[in-house]
């Protein structure tokens, strides 16, 4: 999972809808206990070998609600395992971390853009189109 939602989510359910692995679940069962729409990391793909782009954000109206965060690989266990953002599922007792499983994910955005709040969509104004 490299895909997270922030707190200005306007609930709308686009995202829920439109996720291929159901990877994304609302407030109402987020695990960490937050009023707004949780990515479980151990499902996202990041839509890898599915769409071009993740359809979360491709889909969602709130501009800026939906950034990366980083791989879901072992390379980055900790982040995911002792964070406060995740509240990962467990399988047999063992917690569904990337040493678990590693996820797909987008190998083509840069380290630099993720997990510090950078947008997987941008408004349109902002896109180079020449």
């Amino acid at each position: 999972m490299s895909v997270i939602i922030d707190d200005t989510c306007i609930t709308c359910d686009a995202c829920l809808q439109n996720c291929p692995v159901n990877a994304i679940v609302d407030d109402s069962e987020n695990p960490t206990g937050e009023n707004r729409y949780y990515v479980q990391p151990e499902k996202c793909i990041e839509c890898v070998g599915v769409y071009d782009d993740p359809q979360c954000a491709a889909i969602c109206p709130s501009i800026g609600c939906i950034t990366w965060d980083m791989p879901y690989s072992k390379e980055f266990d900790a982040h995911f395992v002792n964070g406060e953002t995740y509240k990962l599922g467990t399988k047999n007792g063992v917690v569904k971390s990337p040493s678990f499983r590693e996820k797909k994910y987008r190998q083509d955005i840069p380290m630099e853009m993720r997990g510090v709040g950078k947008e997987v969509q941008v408004a349109p104004e902002e896109l180079d189109v020449g």
